[in-house]
């Protein structure tokens, strides 16, 4: 009697424990546009790893793939009504929420440094006041960074010109781009990434703004482009493309996290930003040698005559966006973006200084 009575406090006991770590396991949900295959999924999967091995198992990572938990558009209000606790919130899908977020998209935001983008970023969003402001009404925080590269336009035939554009339906993010295309003459047309590829295999429209390599890529639209005008102002390889998205978890979720976890994924997202950004910027080289080998894309730079229009018609979209923006109610727009713009340039001289992005 008295070895069974031993057995059950042990085995009790047993239970408590493992009923205990059960309780002090957390599992982060995180819906992607991305499929699980490829290049977004295997570096979404490190930040997993990482999270799961630095918070000594205590945090899981749940993966929702390919919009299955939320589609990309609605992730700002899926995250706030608890749906997922991490989401890819993109700021054009949210321009009455995140106007000040929003800016960091205009034209010739960034050059080919997009290490540098990302810290800006990074920094924008936790030092600059009106963007903390912007985050604290939306009650999200940042994990994971994104950084399209830069936004060139995905066409059916190499263009002798721009002009050959004119009156042409295009596909476009949206913020100041919407106004940049319209002032070369163009029109541009809202869509999200995923609506693209249908978009330009049925003619919905006859170009796609924004096709960044990497997304694209990822999305198989290589399948029904057949050349990439870089649309490129004078002495650069393209003209910015997006930073202001990134994946979010909710504030209230956040605030449930052990102040420890708290610290370590802060430490995680500059980590994860300088390798993601760095491996696209790799990356982005072997895309283009594999789509010109074999989809036989065509890459063009602009002239010289496109470049001084393309540089131009960024400069006025932006002014244009800026007092769309402050008509709107965001004041501080500008000085939003002159704090990104001038971190970014510090990070830029820093890594041409030290040689290397850390």
């Amino acid at each position: 009697m008295k070895r069974s009575f031993v057995k059950t406090i042990v085995a009790t006991g047993i239970g408590l424990m493992l009923g205990g770590s059960v309780l002090a396991q957390t599992t982060l949900k995180v819906a992607t546009p991305t499929p699980e295959r490829g290049w977004f999924g295997d570096i979404h999967k490190w930040w997993g790893q990482e999270v799961e091995k630095r918070s000594n198992g205590e945090i899981k990572v749940q993966f929702f793939w390919a919009n299955s938990l939320v589609k990309w558009a609605d992730c700002l209000p899926a995250l706030q009504s608890g749906i997922t606790d991490l989401c890819w919130v993109s700021s054009s899908y949210h321009p009455a929420n995140l106007p000040n977020y929003m800016v960091l998209d205009n034209l010739l935001n960034y050059g080919d440094d997009y290490v540098a983008a990302v810290k800006a970023a990074i920094d924008t969003l936790e030092q600059q006041p009106d963007m903390l402001d912007e985050m604290k009404r939306a009650d999200i925080v940042k994990l994971m960074s994104h950084i399209s590269g830069h936004g060139p336009i995905g066409t059916k035939r190499p263009l002798k010109s721009l002009d050959e554009m004119k009156g042409k339906s295009l596909r476009t993010y949206g913020g100041a781009r919407t106004d940049f295309y319209r002032d070369l003459g163009m029109n541009p047309i809202f869509m999200t990434f995923p609506e693209m590829y249908n978009a330009m295999d049925r003619g919905t429209v006859d170009a796609l703004g924004e096709n960044v390599l990497m997304l694209a890529n990822s999305f198989k639209l290589n399948e029904v482009i057949g050349n990439v005008h870089m649309a490129n102002p004078p002495g650069a390889n393209g003209n910015g493309g997006v930073i202001g998205s990134a994946i979010f978890i909710r504030g209230e979720r956040w605030r449930t996290l052990k102040p420890e976890h708290q610290k370590m994924l802060r430490e995680l997202r500059l980590e994860y930003g300088i390798r993601y950004a760095s491996s696209l910027m790799e990356m982005e080289k072997s895309i283009r040698t594999d789509w010109a080998s074999k989809n036989k894309i065509n890459f063009q730079q602009s002239s010289p005559e496109d470049a001084q229009k393309i540089f131009k018609a960024a400069n006025t979209a932006n002014d244009i966006f800026f007092k769309k923006q402050e008509a709107a109610g965001a004041k501080n727009v500008r000085a939003v973006y002159d704090y990104y713009l001038k971190a970014r340039q510090r990070y830029e001289e820093q890594h041409k200084k030290n040689g290397h992005f850390n």
